[in-house]
C-alpha cells in the first residue's frame, strides 16, 4: 500500500483497524510463546524472525508503521498516534522525532476524531 506511506490517519480510521491489529498481534505473540516453549534452539531464532516479519508485513498492509514488535505508529499529519498491543484503544501519540520515549497521553477521557484532527 504505497498510498499509506503518505496518508494521515484520523483516530476513527485507526480505531476501525484495531480489531485486525489486535488479532495479528495476539496470534503472533502466542506463536512466539509456543516457539519458546516447544521450539528447538537451532531454529527458534529463525522462526521467531519469520513470525515478527509476518506481523510487520500485516501491519504495513493495514497502513501502520510497525516499530518494535507489537508497537505501531500511524501518521496523523503532524505527529504519530502510537498503539501497543494489548491496548484496547488509541491512548498515546508522540512527535515525529521523539519516538516511543516521547509517548504521551492524547487526553484524559474518551476522544473523538474532531478533537485530535480539527
Amino acid at each position: 500500500m504505497d498510498d499509506s506511506l503518505n496518508k494521515a490517519f484520523s483516530i476513527d480510521e485507526i480505531r476501525s483497524l484495531l480489531p485486525w491489529l489486535r488479532e495479528v498481534s495476539e496470534s503472533s505473540e502466542l506463536a512466539l510463546i509456543r516457539l519458546q516453549q516447544n521450539g528447538s534452539a537451532d531454529r527458534a531464532q529463525e522462526q521467531a524472525a519469520a513470525i515478527i516479519q509476518h506481523w510487520a508485513e500485516t501491519v504495513a498492509k493495514l497502513g501502520g508503521m510497525p516499530k518494535q514488535p507489537f508497537t505501531v505508529d500511524f501518521d496523523s499529519g503532524h505527529d504519530f498516534f502510537c498503539w501497543e498491543y494489548p491496548e484496547d484503544d488509541i491512548y498515546f501519540r508522540h512527535d515525529y522525532n521523539l519516538g516511543y520515549q516521547g509517548r504521551h497521553p492524547i487526553c484524559d477521557g474518551p476522544i473523538k476524531d474532531e478533537e485530535v484532527n480539527p
